[in-house]
């Protein structure tokens, strides 16, 4: 067993069925950083970079997917050894049509787009490296999510912790190769796990497959909108239970639960029925609450983590993390010493105040305010004091890192590829990961997993 007593750190694995990289973890090949990254472009088995996700466009493009021959190793030089072909690695007894649960642990939850379940093709041969060519084109199962952009889905899209899926194996015979893929939203990159299944007897009826992503897409005083993704049994129809009554039974991948109580919660329950009457167990339950017609009376949150993006002898620039609350957001004002110096609005998570004094203190704090005029409390106060006249207006001061303005200034909405560096806060930083910076959450020295300082 590996000196770590728990998996950790960047990300996320298989551990139920363990996978080709759990076996390692456990024999102490891989720590845990390694095993949670198996990490490589999206969008599998496309082999090209840049790519747009065709459901969801507003995604970060994908980065370079894994080569062939590095599948199981995401193209990761440390697990290279995962990606040996032969018959030699640990496998899991299964049947065809059997329904085997797969549990995704995460430490690191990003917005999740979608899981694909790929399956080696019947003619498949396990002595040769596992290249697309190996694997079925298109996967035999998935579960997706098509609330976009993310940036605006956030409690929809994270994944919860565990998440698990309940999946009905194809019709195979023998040795084969699982591969799980997530793809996230909010980077290029997508987790790879490959999973060795040894495929015994001919399998029999079972139960069809629970459906997977069971999750609410919309929410009012008296409704609740809650849609799925279909099971991977074929030809099966849906019952949905509030609170253990069925409420539907059809189809479709979606309903509408009318005439709910206000601010009330209600348990959510799915299942399979196949086209013999055979129903599935339920999939896990999930607690949804109706919106609160009150909650329009109340202020929304306030704005969080102003910090100062530049300072030059006569101008400071401003960002803050945005605001929330049960009415649309309608801007920000930004006060000086107390006194409104600006509105701007609410997609607008910057301000540079201009004219300033060289050498002068100055102290800031930012206040929203939301489509019903109500205000929230001021966020933090910062204190800011402006360069000498003369001075580098690159905002780095007098830091040992200064850079003389050699490398731009991270920007909200910026494009940046692994390896750009930038300065904020008055130090350069390194891009981690290729993104776009959708939010200020994404600033250098707030998202470890996307910046580190510059040494």
């Amino acid at each position: 067993m590996s000196d770590n007593p728990d998996p950790a750190l960047r990300h996320g694995h298989i551990a139920t069925p363990a996978s080709r990289a759990y076996f390692a973890w456990q024999e102490g090949k891989l720590n845990a950083g390694q095993l949670n990254q198996r990490e490589a472009g999206k969008f599998f088995p496309a082999t090209q970079s840049g790519l747009t996700d065709a459901v969801a466009p507003t995604d970060s493009p994908n980065a370079v997917p894994p080569r062939d021959g590095e599948i199981a190793s995401a193209n990761q030089g440390d697990g290279r050894f995962l990606d040996e072909p032969g018959t030699h690695w640990k496998k899991h007894t299964v049947t065809s049509g059997e329904i085997m649960k797969f549990v995704w642990t995460f430490t690191a939850p990003h917005s999740t787009r979608r899981y694909n379940y790929f399956i080696t093709r019947e003619d498949w041969n396990p002595n040769l490296p596992l290249s697309r060519a190996q694997f079925e084109s298109t996967p035999f199962f998935k579960a997706e999510f098509t609330e976009q952009p993310f940036w605006s889905h956030g409690a929809t899209l994270r994944p919860t912790g565990p998440t698990t899926h309940e999946i009905q194996l194809p019709q195979r015979r023998g040795y084969h190769v699982l591969l799980a893929v997530w793809e996230v939203a909010d980077t290029g990159n997508a987790f790879y796990q490959v999973i060795d299944l040894d495929f015994v007897g001919n399998g029999g009826e079972t139960a069809p497959a629970i459906p997977p992503s069971l999750h609410a897409t919309d929410i009012t005083t008296s409704s609740i909108t809650l849609a799925w993704n279909a099971s991977s049994t074929a030809g099966v129809s849906y019952r949905l239970y509030r609170d253990n009554n069925m409420i539907f039974h059809g189809s479709q991948l979606s309903f509408v639960d009318n005439r709910l109580e206000a601010n009330t919660a209600y348990r959510y329950t799915i299942s399979a029925v196949s086209a013999t009457g055979r129903e599935s167990v339920r999939s896990e339950a999930i607690t949804v609450t109706t919106q609160n017609p009150a909650a329009s009376t109340t202020p929304p949150t306030a704005p969080v983590r102003l910090h100062s993006m530049g300072v030059t002898a006569d101008s400071v620039a401003l960002m803050w993390g945005s605001s929330q609350g049960s009415n649309a957001i309608a801007g920000y004002i930004v006060y000086r010493e107390g006194d409104e110096i600006a509105r701007v609005a609410a997609s607008q998570l910057s301000y540079t105040d201009s004219g300033l004094r060289a050498e002068t203190t100055y102290r800031y704090f930012v206040a929203a305010v939301d489509s019903q005029d109500l205000l929230s409390v001021p966020g933090n106060v910062l204190s800011v004091t402006t360069l000498a006249a003369g001075s580098d207006d690159n905002g780095n001061g007098d830091n040992d890192n200064d850079d003389n303005g050699q490398y731009p200034a991270w920007v909200l909405g910026g494009s940046y590829t692994t390896g750009d560096i930038v300065t904020s806060q008055g130090n350069n930083w390194v891009c981690l990961q290729t993104h776009i910076a959708y939010t200020v959450d994404w600033a250098p020295g707030l998202a470890d997993t996307l910046w580190r300082q510059a040494r």
